[in-house]
């Protein structure tokens, strides 16, 4: 049976990108444009993993990631982010209960091998 991953990100290229990545490697993959989405997506989907964006519009990764520690503590969350707001915040995500951080741009190896430790753990 495929893992479930959530992709949470406003910029489209990014996550049909890492969409593409994933299905390739074996995984069923739903996205959402930001926080209030995938919360939505959350209880459709019900994914084993969920990738997530730290800045975006209408809700924040830092908002997504307390709410699901909230009303799913266990799902693992690996936070991303590329730009000066985000990098700050991306080392205090852990606080908020993200497993593993990804800095953008990062490479097809090194998601992947993120992407299957956390889900192996």
């Amino acid at each position: 049976m495929k893992k479930r991953v959530l992709v949470v990100d406003d910029e489209e290229a990014v996550i049909d990108l890492i969409r593409i990545l994933l299905v390739e490697a074996g995984y069923e993959v739903a996205t959402a444009e930001n926080g209030r989405a995938a919360l939505d997506r959350v209880k459709t989907f019900g994914p084993e993993l969920v990738i997530t964006d730290i800045t975006m519009p209408d809700m924040e990764g830092i908002e997504l990631m307390s709410r699901l520690r909230k009303s799913n503590k266990g799902l693992p969350i690996i936070a991303m982010s590329g730009n000066a707001v985000g990098m700050s915040f991306l080392k205090a995500t852990k606080l908020f209960g993200a497993v593993a951080t990804l800095l953008k741009p990062f490479s097809n190896q090194e998601l992947l091998e993120v992407v299957e430790h956390t889900l192996s753990a």
